[in-house]
């Protein structure tokens, strides 16, 4: 990788020096992040004025993944109280699992309005594939959790909207924003539980469209590569995962697959 580097200053006039191998090695959830996406992460921590060693930005990336970048919510409530219009926050729980309802609702000094988010469970939690069972379920926050993970979504719903230049001009979206902190003392006792590697994973998780949108991809390239039978399935899985029996399998065997093996096949098949 080239000497990739940016310097610049945060909010406060902090002076603020990051290094491509820096990322490569201190930021980044896999050390398999191209260079392309090295030099996009450092130019838009320096955008943003971030500094992704005080988890104030995130580069996430999986093996045989694209690269993307989170904002911490942390970020956002930081950027609002620096802000002098702003005038407190509060949240509300309300209902129970699955139905389960966290609002935030943000004032403001210059307006007459505050600014009021609701959220649903079902539509922010996050969900890893279970590799036993080959289904979604909850990430390890998510499933212990549930009321904390939910309100600081709401949150950073509501700050966003409540104050849209927060972070510049950039174009972040609510699935760019991280509403988890893994330097919080509950993240790292949920962690240590996991396992390090492990862990990361159940971090960030994958959401039930992510998954889906892989195995439509998937099958769209199955289908014009013609590996439509049995037979031609079966085979292809022997050269992806040598090490497993396939003789057995069934027309469902992609369903039935946790998200690494299909992104094996993906990598295998050019994608």
């Amino acid at each position: 990788m080239k000497e990739l580097a940016v310097a610049y200053s945060d909010e406060k006039g902090q002076e603020i020096k990051l290094t491509g191998q820096e990322i490569v090695e201190y930021i980044s959830t896999d050390s398999s992040v191209t260079e392309k996406e090295v030099f996009a992460f450092l130019n838009m921590c320096k955008y943003l004025k971030l500094n992704p060693f005080l988890k104030e930005i995130y580069l996430i990336k999986y093996k045989g993944t694209p690269g993307t970048f989170v904002v911490s919510y942390q970020a956002l409530l930081k950027r609002a109280e620096e802000n002098t219009n702003f005038d407190g926050y509060e949240t509300q729980i309300k209902g129970k699992l699955p139905d389960l309802t966290a609002t935030a609702i943000v004032y403001r000094k210059d307006r007459t309005h505050p600014v009021k988010v609701s959220v649903k469970y079902s539509e922010a939690v996050k969900k890893v594939m279970d590799k036993v069972s080959g289904n979604l379920r909850p990430t390890t926050m998510w499933a212990s959790m549930p009321e904390w993970m939910l309100r600081k979504v709401a949150l950073a719903r509501a700050l966003k909207e409540a104050f849209p230049n927060i972070i510049g001009n950039a174009s972040v979206q609510e699935s760019e924003i991280v509403d988890i902190d893994s330097s919080d003392m509950r993240v790292q006792e949920e962690l240590a539980k996991e396992g390090a590697q492990k862990a990361l994973d159940d971090v960030y998780g994958v959401s039930e469209k992510e998954a889906t949108e892989r195995k439509l991809t998937l099958y769209k390239i199955l289908k014009e590569k013609k590996i439509d039978t049995i037979s031609s399935v079966k085979a292809l899985l022997k050269e992806v995962l040598p090490q497993e029996n396939w003789e057995s399998i069934k027309r469902d065997v992609f369903e039935k697959m946790v998200p690494e093996k299909i992104q094996k096949v993906l990598t295998y098949l050019g994608k």
